[in-house]
């Protein structure tokens, strides 16, 4: 499958990301991760899992390298899907922490907006984080309507 050329402008605005893995069973695990952010090339995403709460899903992805990520606008319910294999594991560098409490509070301020209290949504861990790095080999459209499930293939995106 043909990924989309432009996987920033494609996550511009998509500011809650669940990351979904699977053991050899297949069972299942999932967890919100604190942000993610497209390489310069366009083919890779970086998702920031918390240390907190990744135990299980870094086993997983160590074991098989599956990937799914989900990431969506909750005020308008804009939704993708991204489907790869996990290239590199490896602790979050200090060096990425801004940008990765920048994300994760478009986040929390695009939640409250909507009733979340501020001070529940702020309990999130954000820091420290384990960065995971996987190729985009698929991606899907998965927003609310007659698309969704649609494959997002070149330069497409709905």
């Amino acid at each position: 499958m043909e990924v989309p050329e432009n996987l920033a402008a494609l996550l511009e605005g998509l500011v809650a990301v669940h990351v979904a893995t699977r053991d050899a069973a297949l069972v299942p695990d999932e967890l919100m991760a604190a942000a993610a952010r497209a390489s310069a090339d366009g083919r890779r995403l970086t998702v920031y899992l918390p240390v907190a709460t990744s135990e299980t899903s870094l086993a997983n992805l160590r074991e098989n390298g599956a990937i799914a990520v989900v990431l969506s606008q909750p005020l308008t319910h804009r939704t993708i899907q991204l489907k790869g294999r996990v290239e590199t594991i490896g602790p979050a560098r200090e060096e990425e922490r801004a940008e990765v409490e920048r994300l994760a509070a478009a986040f929390d301020a695009e939640v409250e907006v909507i009733g979340l209290p501020s001070a529940a949504v702020r309990r999130r861990t954000r820091w420290p984080c384990h960065a995971v790095t996987f190729v985009v080999a698929e991606a899907y459209e998965q927003t609310p309507g007659p698309r969704a499930g649609a494959p997002i293939v070149g330069g497409s995106v709905s």
